[in-house]
């Protein structure tokens, strides 16, 4: 049985993502990272659902595609699907719907942030596919998929990537081998509509701060003023 304020979690993550777990544990497990697993010494991680997720993915936008793109070659399909199911894809997906205040971590993990890692959050993206599927079968799957891959799927060749300011800084802070955590400064307003301030930070170093309506905006505005700060010192 699941501790209730963990229930109440996972009903709050259902409404979110549109789809309601039967077997509530396939979900848990789903959103479970292997350091988790091994410091509290549970049986299961998301591994195996994510490998399980991973191939299902594949299948639906790939079916996706032949179908809407019948002026595309074999070619043309394949870089399609792998750029539509790419880790910066799945990460940039998993943000959105808010993915990482969800993922179980071993403390250490926890620590070092590691719910904000791209690799963290496809995983758990496509764990949450495989559960849904073991769960309620290929529809409920590929309505999930097909749902929140939209607005990626209307514009496969577009740069929406670009778009998320949050997923382009944490793949540029990657590639120096730092991971950027975003920190409320204060929240400010009525109850009804607050105004947040956020830094965004590696260590103790702010490296961009951003106001908005919610936390999402206020990272988003934070990661942009980054991106900005980098830009020009480039």
């Amino acid at each position: 049985m699941c501790d209730p304020m963990i229930q109440i979690d996972l009903e709050r993550f259902c409404d979110r993502i549109g789809y309601v777990f039967q077997d509530v544990v396939l979900l848990e497990t789903a959103l479970t990272h292997p350091s988790y697993a091994a410091e509290h010494h549970k049986e299961h991680d998301n591994q195996r659902l994510e490998f399980l997720g991973d191939a299902v993915l594949e299948i639906v936008i790939a079916d996706y595609l032949f179908h809407h793109y019948p002026e595309r070659d074999e070619g043309e399909l394949s870089r399609l699907r792998s750029r539509l199911v790419c880790e910066e894809a799945l990460c940039l997906l998993a943000r959105r719907l808010d993915f990482g205040e969800m993922i179980r971590l071993s403390h250490g993990e926890g620590i070092l942030h590691g719910n904000e890692r791209p690799g963290t959050l496809a995983d758990a993206y496509e764990a949450v596919i495989g559960a849904i599927y073991l769960d309620g079968g290929l529809e409920n799957a590929r309505n999930f998929i097909l749902r929140f891959h939209a607005p990626l799927l209307q514009d496969p060749d577009g740069d929406w990537l670009m778009a998320d300011a949050k997923s382009r800084l944490q793949i540029l802070m990657q590639a120096e081998h730092q991971s950027v955590r975003y920190v409320v400064v204060s929240q400010d307003g009525p109850v009804h509509a607050p105004t947040f301030t956020i830094n965004a930070c590696i260590g103790d170093k702010v490296i961009g701060t951003g106001q908005g309506r919610s936390k999402k905006e206020a990272q988003q505005a934070a990661a942009q003023c980054a991106l900005e700060l980098f830009s020009e010192r480039d």
